[in-house]
């Protein structure tokens, strides 16, 4: 049996809100399959579950309680552990004698118990329903939050009010639904705070305020939620903290010709439907992929006083975010796409990340960060590390420059390219090499 706890879907997180659960007790899950969503300081993230397993029992009911990371949510049980695919043994019946007529059978307690999780338990203790009186439409006659809700419907005393009304129909945290049956209010009145649409109780406690109570006192309403903007601008600086007083940077920069990139990049677009056409952003993240590739010391963590070199290159992407601030999501072996490849990986990630739709493991997996401010005009960039990476390559926007070319004058469109880097890691000489690694391999952009 084994704990799933809340993952760090970040350098910079300490905690986050279960929002979701995708699976359930008794459920068998592969790999790489997203059994949960977390809510973080830059968004809901996809959470996802390395190993194939059957879902044993959920721990934490999905609200807007905030968990620390490493905080137990499920267990799992692993599939050598399952007893369903271990070979059965024979089994010998044992001589039983028959109950009398009209004898009645005491119910097993421990089989009652088996019948939910611990949170529908807990929901039910504090609703005060009785599980063993529910009809359980759970798999495996399992009672399930929706049964416990129904039988709150059930059973709710009339007082004078409406009732404890619940509805599954509402997406609200259980401290909501908790709060809507006592106070006897209907979840689908309740405006939500949240952009995720989820009511919480801070959403209760203004619609109970609303509501007119002669007989009692007005209901307290909760503080205005943080700002998830705020929230979001906190965490960076956070990060970008630790990184100018952990990291010793140095930076490099040079100017790259584009002008045999482009040309091909051209030629390459002229055959291909608008939709499908290739950026040059796509032809930087895949020449700085691969230049990372071949020089491995930039390309990894720094983890517990030393160097971890990666075996992929998961390219951290810069995104910006329309509510403002950023995330820098992976591109898994970016180095292996081709350019229509990587031109499609990026326009998903960005998507998604607009979206708050990322997974745990882009957020995680970066072994190295891009970032381009070529679309905002700005030719150059001096970017910070993200720990605990040691590398962070920085693109401006391509423009014409005069450029010498075979000692005459020309002009031509122009790059500018930048280096952050860990000097405990490596010096000025392997980044300029890395910077030289990427110019030659945008002069050759048929190789990409």
């Amino acid at each position: 049996m084994n704990d799933f706890v809340l993952p760090s879907l970040g350098a910079d997180m300490d905690e986050g809100a279960l929002v979701a659960w995708l699976v359930a007790p008794g459920d068998t899950i592969e790999r790489g399959q997203i059994v949960a969503e977390v809510e973080t300081d830059k968004g809901i993230i996809e959470v996802e579950c390395w190993e194939d397993a059957t879902v044993d029992e959920l721990l934490v009911e999905a609200g807007e309680v905030r968990l620390a990371v490493g905080t137990p949510i499920a267990r799992l049980r692993s599939v050598d552990d399952d007893p369903a695919s271990a070979p059965a043994e024979p089994v010998i019946p044992a001589a039983v004698p028959p109950e009398p007529a009209g004898a009645l059978v005491a119910e097993d307690p421990r089989e009652a118990v088996s019948r939910t999780t611990p949170p529908v338990r807990h929901l039910a203790h504090k609703l005060g329903v009785d599980i063993d009186g529910i009809a359980a439409t759970g798999p495996g006659g399992m009672v399930t939050r929706g049964d416990v809700e129904r039988g709150v419907l059930a059973t709710a005393p009339s007082n004078g009010r409406t009732g404890a009304l619940v509805t599954t129909r509402v997406k609200a945290s259980p401290r909501a639904r908790r709060a809507a049956a006592e106070a006897g209010v209907d979840l689908e009145l309740a405006a939500t705070s949240r952009s995720d649409g989820m009511v919480v109780a801070a959403d209760v406690a203004v619609l109970v305020g609303e509501r007119p109570e002669p007989d009692a006192e007005p209901a307290k309403v909760a503080t205005a939620p943080v700002d998830k903007a705020q929230a979001m601008r906190i965490a960076i600086a956070r990060s970008m903290e630790r990184s100018k007083r952990e990291i010793p940077h140095y930076y490099l920069g040079t100017a790259i010709d584009m002008c045999r990139a482009i040309a091909w990049l051209e030629e390459f677009n002229e055959q291909r439907p608008i939709t499908d056409r290739v950026l040059p952003a796509a032809l930087l993240l895949k020449a700085a992929a691969c230049a990372l590739a071949e020089f491995s010391d930039l390309n990894g963590h720094w983890v517990d006083g030393g160097f971890r070199p990666a075996d992929s290159v998961h390219l951290g992407v810069a995104v910006s975010l329309r509510g403002g601030g950023l995330v820098a999501p992976a591109i898994h072996d970016a180095n292996m796409l081709t350019p229509s490849e990587m031109m499609e990986a990026l326009a998903d990630l960005v998507a998604r990340a607009r979206a708050g739709r990322l997974r745990g493991s882009e957020m995680t997996d970066q072994t190295a960060t891009v970032t381009n401010l070529g679309d905002r005009g700005v030719e150059e960039t001096f970017p910070v590390i993200v720990p605990p990476q040691v590398a962070i390559i920085g693109f401006g926007r391509v423009a014409d420059a005069p450029v010498v070319v075979k000692g005459e004058l020309a002009v031509r469109p122009v790059v500018r390219a930048t280096l952050a880097a860990d000097h405990r890691v490596t010096d000025g000489h392997t980044g300029g090499l890395l910077l030289l690694a990427i110019d030659r391999l945008l002069q050759e952009p048929e190789s990409l």
